[in-house]
């Protein structure tokens, strides 16, 4: 951003003038093209959103009263006489009254479940699988060692769902099955007797026989649901339990298959959609809950393809701003050439004045802003050539004065010099504590010749700081001692010059006065919400709350404090301030808040 600062004050005005002008053009019809085409692609993607979910409500709904019959027909199972008749005496029977019971078993089931994409209808007992198996040949055995029945006996419900599972996996079966994957309806039959006669009257089995209803249905019985909204490119459905056992898909490989799907998570009623990141792209999910099975079925439709046809938008508004561009570009060089001519003759004119050439006199033409600088560029004119007589014996009355001056000047170099030579002096008389006065005295008087700024780096100013110190504590010796709590993260960062030796000084000067007991100063500097606090803190005299008022409102004769709050307020106004909390006999704590700036 600096960067571009820099380049655009760089520009001649004719420049700047037609970039105002382009952009003045160009970025409002961007931002209206902008969100004309938000606005298009989430039209079209509510649409798209309603009308998936309007379908899939209603096929779910058709899917459900499907499923419901096939639910209502395997409980009436177990209120059908023939079945009771079937297990009532089953242990006990021979294998030819078996087969017969067998015949009898597949008309009932045949009679009760005619649905074309039931594979099988079959009565388990650990006697005798009844019904026809022919789709899937499953062993006895094998069935009531499978997890399929483990699930449905565990079952709070006597009937549950099972959703798409590989058979031959889940049964253990060494042979190629007819079909491979399929989702079943299991129950637990417990049927009961009813009296022709006397339909109030109902006998129970007298002892489990542990039936169990297994229908095994086709994936393909869901193919009403996902073959009714496939127009969209890149489209699919899939129906899944809720952890994650994929029922059907369009993609019939994924049948039977358990997948971290993003939207289950997030499904907390019956119906509804979604926008979120699924394989690496937006998409749009709207999804339906079955009543029946609570298995969910789930359109996903990627956001790229809803948003094919607002391709032409696009285009559209690429070719509209190319062409205002090249408008803007032609218009914005007449008009701001236009503007332009006056201001360039009157910079040449400027420039032959600054070469000393003052014969260059502008016409005045009309009565714009333009002109009326032409209008003063002569009248300065010829004021400057009058001044020029005087200017020049001025300048010769400057010249000797600032002779005067240069001689009358200390020169910083040879002071340093003589406090090197009286700290050799002080070594050789083995006077360690002058030559540590005259070393930090040097050190102070460097830093404060050397920078003028107003703002210093912090760890410069902490080094001054501490060659003060040691004046001071060689001065009062033994009478304060000083702690620093340096927090290196302001280390580089800049600070007002010299903002907290008048602190420090009031420290010693004021708040040590009279102490009986020893005194300790301690400064400390650390960040705190972008801003730096800096701060000096005594176990002095302290002040009261009226020196404190007088002190912040700058009427104190505290020079040195009032100095500090008033050079706060100038660099940073409202957003720096200075905060004193004192007790008079318990000591000061002045802090300074500023933001922080490297």
């Amino acid at each position: 951003m600096e960067k571009i600062k820099k380049w655009y004050r760089k520009l001649n005005l004719q420049n700047k003038l037609r970039i105002s002008y382009i952009a003045l053009i160009l970025i409002p019809v961007t931002v209206i093209c902008v969100v004309y085409y938000e606005v298009a692609s989430q039209s079209i993607i509510e649409i798209a959103k309603n009308n998936i979910l309007e379908g899939m409500i209603k096929n779910v709904q058709i899917l459900d009263r499907d499923l419901k019959g096939i639910q209502e027909s395997a409980q009436g199972m177990n209120l059908n006489n023939e079945i009771y008749k079937l297990l009532e005496d089953l242990p006990k029977s021979s294998d030819s009254e078996i087969l017969q019971k067998d015949k009898k078993a597949r008309l009932e089931l045949q009679k009760a479940f005619s649905n074309e994409y039931i594979l099988t209808a079959n009565i388990f007992t650990p006697e005798f699988v009844f019904g026809d198996n022919g789709n899937a040949i499953i062993p006895v055995q094998n069935f009531y060692e499978s997890e399929i029945y483990r699930e449905a006996i565990k079952s709070a419900e006597k009937m549950k769902w099972i959703p798409t599972y590989h058979a031959e996996k889940e049964y253990g079966v060494d042979y190629r099955m007819q079909k491979v994957n399929y989702f079943s309806l299991i129950e637990e039959l417990q049927p009961v007797y009813i009296e022709p006669e006397n339909i109030s009257s109902m006998k129970s089995m007298k002892q489990n026989m542990h039936a169990v209803l297994v229908l095994n249905f086709n994936p393909e019985f869901m193919d009403s649901v996902l073959e009714e909204k496939k127009s969209i490119e890149g489209s699919f459905f899939c129906v899944s339990d809720r952890e994650g056992t994929i029922v059907a898909h369009t993609d019939q490989k994924k049948n039977g298959s358990k997948e971290q799907l993003p939207w289950l998570t997030k499904i907390t009623k019956n119906n509804g959609s979604m926008i979120l990141e699924y394989q690496g792209e937006k998409v749009l999910i709207c999804y339906a809950v079955s009543e029946i099975t609570d298995w969910i079925v789930v359109n996903v439709t990627p956001l790229n393809s809803l948003l094919n046809h607002v391709s032409i938008i696009q285009r559209l508004t690429i070719l509209i701003w190319m062409v205002l561009f090249l408008l803007a570009m032609f218009f914005s060089r007449i008009f701001s050439r236009r503007i332009t001519r006056p201001v360039e003759r009157l910079v040449r004119a400027m420039q032959m004045i600054g070469e000393g050439n003052f014969e260059q006199r502008l016409p005045v033409n009309g009565e714009d802003e333009i002109q009326y600088l032409t209008e003063k560029y002569n009248e300065m004119r010829d004021k400057i050539e009058c001044l020029i007589e005087e200017n020049y014996k001025s300048e010769i009355r400057n010249k000797e004065s600032e002779i005067m001056a240069l001689t009358l000047q200390l020169n910083p170099h040879f002071l340093y010099n003589t406090l090197n030579i009286i700290n050799m002096l002080a070594l050789e008389n083995g006077d360690i504590d002058a030559s540590n006065l005259i070393i930090s005295l040097s050190d102070m008087l460097q830093y404060t010749f050397r920078n003028k700024k107003e703002l210093v780096v912090f760890r410069e100013e902490y080094q001054w700081l501490q060659n003060y110190l040691t004046i001071m504590q060689i001065r009062y010796e033994g009478k304060f001692e000083v702690r620093y709590n340096i927090d290196e993260t302001v280390s580089d960062c800049m600070i007002p010059k010299l903002i907290l030796q008048p602190l420090v000084e009031n420290a010693i000067m004021h708040g040590f006065r009279g102490l009986k007991r020893k005194g300790v100063l301690v400064i400390y500097a650390k960040k705190e919400d972008e801003k730096i606090c800096i701060g000096v803190k005594d176990n002095g005299a302290g002040m009261t709350s009226e020196t404190i008022r007088e002190a912040m409102e700058q009427t104190s004769n505290r020079i040195g404090l009032g100095n500090v709050i008033r050079r706060i307020q100038l660099l940073y106004g409202e957003n720096g301030r200075v905060d004193i909390q004192s007790k008079a006999g318990e000591g000061t704590e002045i802090r300074i808040y500023f933001p922080m700036k490297s």
